[in-house]
């Protein structure tokens, strides 16, 4: 019979972070091909923009998982 262990904080993070930018990496992906698509007297999409900053705001929360002293999950 198999045992439940769970995680390493430290690992969970690490995976966590991991995830996180290469969903982040995506977003760029995302955005790089649609502005591929457009001339460059055309503006561009929003949505280029908009994965751009989701690609941010993905890195941002990858980074706040090294801050030193970050709060734990459920405390403040």
């Amino acid at each position: 019979m198999d045992t439940y262990t769970p995680p390493v904080p430290g690992q969970l993070h690490a995976a966590l972070r991991q995830e996180l930018l290469r969903l982040a990496h995506h977003e760029e992906e995302l955005a790089a091909s649609e502005a591929a698509r457009v001339h460059y007297w055309e503006s561009m999409p929003v949505t280029v923009a908009t994965h751009r900053t989701c690609a941010a705001a993905l890195r941002a929360a990858a980074d706040e998982l090294l801050a030193p002293g970050r709060s734990r999950p459920g405390g403040g």
